[in-house]
Protein backbone atom coordinates (compact mmCIF):
# COMPACT_ATOMS: atom_id res chain seq x y z
CA UNK A 1 0.00 0.00 0.00
CA UNK A 2 3.00 2.64 0.74
CA UNK A 3 4.21 1.10 -2.75
CA UNK A 4 1.19 2.45 -3.86
CA UNK A 5 0.45 5.73 -2.25
CA UNK A 6 3.82 6.59 -3.10
CA UNK A 7 3.66 5.84 -6.97
CA UNK A 8 0.27 7.64 -6.75
CA UNK A 9 2.50 10.85 -5.22
CA UNK A 10 4.87 10.62 -7.72
CA UNK A 11 2.67 10.77 -10.34
CA UNK A 12 0.84 13.73 -9.08
CA UNK A 13 4.12 15.91 -8.85
CA UNK A 14 4.99 14.98 -11.78
CA UNK A 15 1.75 15.84 -13.40
CA UNK A 16 1.67 19.13 -12.03
CA UNK A 17 5.26 19.90 -12.92
CA UNK A 18 4.17 18.99 -16.31
CA UNK A 19 0.85 21.62 -16.20
CA UNK A 20 2.91 24.03 -14.39
CA UNK A 21 5.15 24.17 -17.66
CA UNK A 22 2.36 24.13 -19.72
CA UNK A 23 1.10 27.25 -18.42
CA UNK A 24 4.79 29.02 -18.00
CA UNK A 25 5.44 28.14 -21.53
CA UNK A 26 5.74 31.25 -24.08
CA UNK A 27 2.64 31.18 -26.57
CA UNK A 28 2.95 31.59 -29.97
CA UNK A 29 2.55 34.92 -31.13
CA UNK A 30 3.33 37.18 -34.12
CA UNK A 31 6.47 39.02 -34.23
CA UNK A 32 5.86 42.72 -34.27
CA UNK A 33 6.28 44.29 -38.27
CA UNK A 34 9.33 46.46 -37.82
CA UNK A 35 8.01 48.87 -41.01
CA UNK A 36 5.16 51.52 -40.82
CA UNK A 37 1.69 49.29 -41.63
CA UNK A 38 -0.02 49.31 -45.01
CA UNK A 39 -2.29 52.13 -45.40
CA UNK A 40 -5.54 51.64 -46.65
CA UNK A 41 -8.35 53.53 -48.17
CA UNK A 42 -12.25 52.61 -49.67
CA UNK A 43 -14.33 55.13 -51.04
CA UNK A 44 -17.85 55.91 -52.93
CA UNK A 45 -18.71 59.12 -54.24
CA UNK A 46 -21.55 59.93 -57.36
CA UNK A 47 -18.53 60.12 -60.08
CA UNK A 48 -16.40 56.99 -58.77
CA UNK A 49 -15.83 54.33 -56.26
CA UNK A 50 -12.92 52.03 -55.26
CA UNK A 51 -10.55 50.74 -53.19
CA UNK A 52 -6.93 50.94 -52.96
CA UNK A 53 -3.44 49.74 -50.37
CA UNK A 54 -0.15 51.22 -50.34
CA UNK A 55 2.06 48.99 -48.23
CA UNK A 56 5.72 49.81 -47.87
CA UNK A 57 8.68 47.56 -48.72
CA UNK A 58 11.86 46.48 -47.56
CA UNK A 59 13.66 48.03 -50.70
CA UNK A 60 12.11 51.80 -50.04
CA UNK A 61 9.32 51.76 -52.66
CA UNK A 62 5.66 50.99 -52.03
CA UNK A 63 3.30 48.79 -53.56
CA UNK A 64 -0.36 49.89 -54.83
CA UNK A 65 -3.22 47.65 -55.28
CA UNK A 66 -6.76 47.87 -55.97
CA UNK A 67 -9.39 49.34 -57.80
CA UNK A 68 -10.94 52.58 -59.08
CA UNK A 69 -14.31 52.59 -61.07
CA UNK A 70 -15.67 55.92 -62.80
CA UNK A 71 -19.60 55.79 -62.53
CA UNK A 72 -19.93 58.65 -64.81
CA UNK A 73 -18.15 58.17 -67.82
CA UNK A 74 -18.50 60.86 -70.52
CA UNK A 75 -17.28 61.49 -73.97
CA UNK A 76 -14.22 63.73 -72.61
CA UNK A 77 -13.53 67.28 -71.29
CA UNK A 78 -16.90 69.21 -71.04
CA UNK A 79 -18.84 65.97 -71.89
CA UNK A 80 -21.73 64.02 -71.18
CA UNK A 81 -22.29 63.06 -68.15
CA UNK A 82 -18.98 65.14 -66.84
CA UNK A 83 -16.13 63.94 -68.64
CA UNK A 84 -13.93 63.60 -66.02
CA UNK A 85 -11.62 60.83 -64.68
CA UNK A 86 -12.12 58.78 -61.24
CA UNK A 87 -8.91 57.99 -59.52
CA UNK A 88 -6.94 58.37 -56.43
CA UNK A 89 -4.95 60.95 -54.91
CA UNK A 90 -1.99 59.60 -52.27
CA UNK A 91 -1.05 61.90 -50.18
CA UNK A 92 2.62 61.95 -49.17
CA UNK A 93 4.43 63.57 -46.30
CA UNK A 94 3.07 66.11 -43.88
CA UNK A 95 1.72 68.49 -47.13
CA UNK A 96 2.54 66.40 -50.34
CA UNK A 97 0.57 64.02 -52.87
CA UNK A 98 0.58 63.15 -56.10
CA UNK A 99 -2.62 61.70 -58.68
CA UNK A 100 -2.25 57.99 -58.43
CA UNK A 101 -4.10 55.41 -60.48
CA UNK A 102 -6.83 56.80 -63.01
CA UNK A 103 -9.48 55.64 -64.85
CA UNK A 104 -10.86 57.55 -67.89
CA UNK A 105 -12.87 55.51 -69.80
CA UNK A 106 -13.10 58.50 -72.55
CA UNK A 107 -9.79 58.71 -73.63
CA UNK A 108 -8.82 54.22 -74.14
CA UNK A 109 -10.30 52.83 -76.91
CA UNK A 110 -12.14 50.12 -75.03
CA UNK A 111 -14.02 52.35 -72.87
CA UNK A 112 -13.37 50.23 -69.68
CA UNK A 113 -14.72 52.34 -66.65
CA UNK A 114 -12.94 49.95 -64.25
CA UNK A 115 -9.26 49.91 -63.87
CA UNK A 116 -7.42 47.25 -61.26
CA UNK A 117 -4.23 48.28 -60.50
CA UNK A 118 -0.56 46.89 -59.15
CA UNK A 119 2.44 48.83 -58.92
CA UNK A 120 5.39 50.01 -56.77
CA UNK A 121 6.53 53.24 -56.70
CA UNK A 122 9.51 55.09 -54.76
CA UNK A 123 7.80 58.15 -52.61
CA UNK A 124 9.61 61.24 -51.71
CA UNK A 125 8.32 60.34 -48.06
CA UNK A 126 5.88 58.26 -46.10
CA UNK A 127 2.42 57.47 -47.74
CA UNK A 128 -0.07 58.84 -45.35
CA UNK A 129 -3.37 58.64 -46.92
CA UNK A 130 -5.44 58.30 -50.15
CA UNK A 131 -8.27 60.29 -51.16
CA UNK A 132 -10.97 59.22 -54.12
CA UNK A 133 -11.39 61.93 -56.60
CA UNK A 134 -12.44 63.54 -59.54
CA UNK A 135 -9.66 64.85 -62.11
CA UNK A 136 -10.00 66.59 -65.51
CA UNK A 137 -7.93 65.54 -68.30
Amino acid sequence: MRRFVRALALTGATAAAGALTLLTAPTAQAAPSDGPACVTAAGTKSFGRGEIAMCPQSDGTTRVTGWVEDLLPGKGWGGTPDGRCAGWWIEIGAKGGMVGPLVCPHFTPSHEATYKFDYTFKPQAPVTGAKLNAFTA
